[in-house]
């Protein structure tokens, strides 16, 4: 083993999409290879995927394997070469920020490198076997040499909250745990917004405003505009705007149906937004004219320029403007206490004043067919998961169905005669392999690995009545090639087969 000092390149991370746990990249004479941890069943083969496509992704210590590491520390970055008897070998995606159990996090604040060999190589004895102390001293110790300093010790909050191990560190402040919405109790989440927007909305906003906030709503709102101005600044002087805004918020939200992501669908829409080439909407790319829609986990994190706190994104109503669609998202509203745990009361309290959810702005609004130039990078991130979400919502990737919610909200419901609520609960449809048909009177090709398709958009994709219509479509990435044959992501595949139709791909 080879250790310098010199920076590695950068290379997107894998992990296995069968038990969630990170792979090493091994690359070999320009292929690339893939192991599983000490910690991993020998029951299946690496499954390698992309980190970001991962929705069941199990941090490991980086150290040790062991489960559920709690802190991370930053080291300098090594590149590692392997010299085993194989030409060329190199290991990447060591990384700078390293995952720790509480063990293993104890020795590196000690700078004991020999307890965290001898601790990593009992656990992979005791397991399954791995790599020795021979190979895994020298990484140790190459670890702290690169590193003059004792490395500083951040916590990992939890599985949802984790970055990969090879994300950079970073000191801003994380946004406070929150609870995840079940699809049952969505009907009154939705309820309890109305009623923000109806009763207490405006004053949020108003002192938003008078604290420097800067708000903008539908252009049409003001005073003698035409339905197609565009979006105006709120002036905290000017309370008519404002009154009008929250009205048409709160229609928006009683009128909408109820759309709940499930974690690996939010995977893959967070995936392909993205790849979106711009933000812009067509009519016939939404689920519906209105609509609120949580994902099972946040679908981006932007962060507060101010505060530098983490804002966790897990929902966005819509509803119809004049030519187009005005859009809302939404936090956690625990988010607003800044950190602080809530008593059981507190948090009552939260609920029955703002609900479940707190607007992080007023929105923005989309014409439909025109491009949207979003003030910050952070905003367009924002819009391009949610644009993603409603396109591979009308996909047939997407199975859909209808869940009713739970029983207090139905019998709720009942005493005021409103009809039964239900939830469309959104999946990601599981793609089923067709065997093709051979054929005898002609050598069909062979193919000797299986390798990863990555996704892509397709535009101006025929559809609606007499296909007349046009709209964007995602086709998602999937693994290629015989389900028996090695899985070596490569540029190049060979073929066996008819000597005239060899190829390359």
């Amino acid at each position: 083993m080879v250790i310098h000092g010199d920076p590695q390149p950068v290379i997107e991370g894998y992990g296995c999409a069968t038990c969630g746990v990170p792979l090493t990249v091994i690359t070999a004479q320009g292929e690339k290879a893939f192991l599983h941890s000490a910690r991993s069943p020998e029951d299946h083969e690496p499954q390698p995927v992309p980190l970001a496509q991962l929705a069941n992704m199990q941090l490991v210590c980086d150290f040790c394997s062991a489960p559920d590491p709690v802190a991370s520390f930053t080291f300098g970055k090594l590149d590692v070469a392997l010299t085993t008897g194989v030409a060329g070998m190199q290991l990447h995606n060591l990384g700078s920020s390293w995952a720790a159990c509480e063990v293993c996090a104890r020795l590196v604040e000690r700078r004991d490198p020999e307890g965290l060999t001898q601790r990593a190589h009992k656990r992979a004895r005791r397991r399954h076997g791995g790599p020795g102390a021979h190979i895994l001293r020298p990484l140790h110790q190459g670890l702290f040499a690169a590193t003059p300093g004792t490395p500083v010790r951040r916590p990992l909050a939890s599985r949802a909250t984790a970055r990969p191990a090879d994300s950079p560190a970073t000191d801003a402040p994380a946004a406070p745990e929150f609870r995840t919405l079940r699809p049952q109790m969505l009907p009154k989440v939705r309820d309890r917004l109305v009623r923000f927007w109806r009763t207490s909305g405006r004053n949020h906003l108003l002192d938003a405003l008078t604290a420097g906030e800067t708000y903008k709503v539908p252009g049409h709102m003001l005073p003698g505009a035409a339905l197609d101005a565009p979006t105006a600044t709120v002036d905290v002087d000017n309370a008519e705007p404002m009154r009008q805004y929250t009205a048409l918020m709160a229609n928006h939200v009683e009128n909408a149906r109820i759309f709940w992501i499930d974690p690996d669908f939010t995977t893959l829409a967070a995936h392909a937004a993205r790849d979106l080439p711009d933000v812009r909407i067509e009519s016939v790319e939404m689920p519906a004219p209105d609509g609120l829609l949580i994902w099972h986990a946040p679908i981006y994190r932007p962060t507060e320029p101010q505060t530098g706190v983490t804002v966790p994104i897990i929902a966005a109503q819509w509803g119809p403007v004049p030519g187009g669609v005005w859009i809302t998202f939404y936090t956690p509203a625990e988010v607003l206490t800044q950190g602080r745990q809530l008593t059981e009361r507190q948090l009552q309290e939260l609920r029955e004043h703002i609900g479940w959810l707190a607007p992080v702005s007023t929105g923005a609004g989309l014409r439909f067919g025109q491009p949207y130039a979003p003030a910050s990078e952070q905003t367009r991130l924002m819009l391009c998961s949610l644009i993603a979400t409603w396109i591979l919502t009308t996909q047939p990737d997407a199975e859909i169905t209808d869940e009713p919610a739970d029983k207090a909200t139905r019998k709720a419901y009942q005493r005021a005669n409103r009809p039964t609520p239900l939830v469309r609960i959104v999946r990601l449809r599981r793609k089923q392999q067709t065997p093709r048909a051979t054929s005898d009177k002609k050598s069909t090709r062979v193919y000797t690995r299986r390798w990863w398709v990555p996704g892509f958009w397709r535009e101006n994709q025929p559809c609606g009545p007499g296909r007349t219509l046009r709209r964007r479509t995602y086709v998602r990435g999937h693994v290629k090639g015989p389900a028996d044959a090695p899985l070596i992501l490569t540029d190049r595949v060979h073929v066996l087969g008819d000597p005239t139709n060899q190829h390359e791909q």
